[in-house]
């Protein structure tokens, strides 16, 4: 890895894997106070609990931030339905309209797998994609609303 002068970093990853470590280490001295790790299960500490904007004696600008405790997707449905157009395909050769793929007579969805068309895999994968995307519709939703909601709260609309 190359860092350049006057370029911004930032490191991203979970809770105790050595972030702030890196930091120090490219530093040459320790900026970012870090933990030991456990004894029970060599893993890293949670001790940053802020980002930091760090510029380095050699002009490299470093952003350290706490452990993330979850990555998830936004607005994704166009995506995923551009990468299963199969899928979607599918669900226009169900029976009926209001087919949920599960056991209905008739689902062209569970024919296709049945019959090897579609893989149990590519499936679960749709699946599990679109759920999470149906997840973060409604977390920004919530999102929004509560955001409506606090301006109103501060006479603003």
């Amino acid at each position: 890895m190359y860092i350049y002068r006057q370029e911004n970093y930032s490191f991203l990853g979970s809770s105790g894997v050595g972030k702030s470590t890196l930091v120090n280490a490219i530093a040459g001295e320790e900026i970012m106070m870090v933990s030991e790790i456990r004894e029970n299960d060599s893993k890293g500490r949670h001790t940053t609990t802020h980002r930091q904007l760090i510029e380095l004696a050699s002009g490299v600008i470093v952003i350290d931030t706490p452990g993330i405790r979850e990555l998830g997707m936004w607005d994704v449905e166009d995506g995923i339905n551009d990468t299963f157009s199969d899928v979607i395909e599918l669900f226009t050769k169900c029976k009926y309209n209001n087919c949920s793929h599960s056991k209905e007579p008739g689902c062209a969805v569970n024919q296709a797998i049945e019959e090897g068309i579609l893989s149990k895999d590519r499936w679960k994968t749709y699946c599990q994609l679109s759920n999470e995307n149906e997840w973060g519709k409604n977390k920004s939703i919530y999102t929004k609303k509560g955001k409506l909601e606090n301006k109103i709260k501060r006479g603003k609309k």
